[in-house]
């Protein structure tokens, strides 16, 4: 890994700063990585702050958003070969008051939910918004790993190419959503809640997690905690490998597929509004023939109401 660089992006108000002391331990295991570290902590992101980095770390913002501009360049910094790992909170954009989904939703698949996790523990029939995750899904992320502890975290939703790496156990287990008019977290119902995901999004790959904790100090749900920093090291890992070849025409593929999709919705609209013109034209030609006939009828009523009058 010589020679790789990250960069933790703070211009957002991002809760994640990599040099305070609460993340002291993450910041040495970047070290041992032979990581290079950067900030962007004010400026917005561009092409040239991302130039020479290999992964962009985006740690939860807070009443701050993203630009198109800066969405757009951090999908064409992925699709090109860098990698991504975004973080959000409980609550999601929604109380964070930010647009990570408009970034990891609407190009990369992976949807942070506006909720907040609990369990029901088994030993004192208590919940708790601290999770045990014993279940992983096959991949090069979770090998090694029996039990990592989350806190606070959102669950992810996905669709397109993004895959599941955590998954909460399905009993005992649901999300609260909180209600501004009741000011307080509502339950709902219990099911299997997916908590981080990954995806491959042209030469390039993207990491999310709905809790920014699993990162810092603390001593019950941080990076020392259980297999957490196992769980880190492995998602540093595998964003710094190269996508493979297959992967990257699969995904050329579908991006001419879904182009091909788009074209054919435009030409479905115009055709649409072709039809719609030609009905109109069709309207008003009638319209227009009814009202000479109109006028040519009235002309010929008064052509004759005029011969009365001179005849009398």
């Amino acid at each position: 890994m010589l020679g790789r660089t990250i960069i933790f992006d703070l211009s957002k108000n991002e809760m994640l700063h990599i040099d305070e002391d609460e993340y002291s331990n993450f910041h040495n295991l970047l070290k041992r990585l032979n990581l290079k570290i950067k900030k962007n902590e004010s400026e917005a992101i561009t092409e040239k702050v991302l130039q020479n980095v290999d992964i962009l770390f985006i740690g939860n913002p807070i009443d701050n958003y993203f630009s198109n501009i800066e969405i757009k360049t951090i999908c064409d910094f992925v699709r090109v070969g860098g990698s991504l790992i975004i973080v959000s909170e409980y609550g999601a954009d929604y109380l964070q008051k930010t647009n990570l989904n408009d970034i990891s939703g609407n190009h990369f698949g992976i949807f942070f939910e506006k909720n907040l996790i609990k369990e029901m523990k088994d030993d004192d029939e208590k919940s708790s918004s601290m999770i045990q995750v014993e279940n992983f899904f096959e991949h090069d992320i979770t090998k090694g790993l029996r039990e990592l502890v989350i806190g606070g975290t959102c669950s992810l939703f996905l669709n397109k190419e993004a895959r599941p790496l955590l998954h909460s156990k399905k009993q005992g287990i649901w999300s609260e959503v909180f209600s501004k008019s009741k000011e307080k977290w509502i339950k709902e119902k219990e099911q299997q809640q997916i908590l981080a995901a990954h995806t491959e999004y042209g030469k390039g790959k993207v990491v999310a997690l709905g809790d920014i904790d699993i990162f810092s100090n603390h001593s019950s749900i941080g990076i020392n905690s259980l297999d957490n920093q196992q769980f880190i090291q492995n998602i540093l890992k595998w964003l710094l490998k190269t996508v493979e070849e297959p992967n990257v025409m699969t995904f050329i593929l579908n991006q001419m597929g879904n182009l091909q999709n788009e074209v054919k919705d435009i030409n479905t609209v115009i055709n649409n509004i072709i039809e719609t013109m030609t009905i109109l034209e069709k309207r008003i030609s009638l319209l227009e023939e009814k009202d000479n006939l109109s006028s040519i009828s009235k002309k010929s009523e008064e052509g004759q109401e005029f011969e009365k009058v001179e005849e009398e």
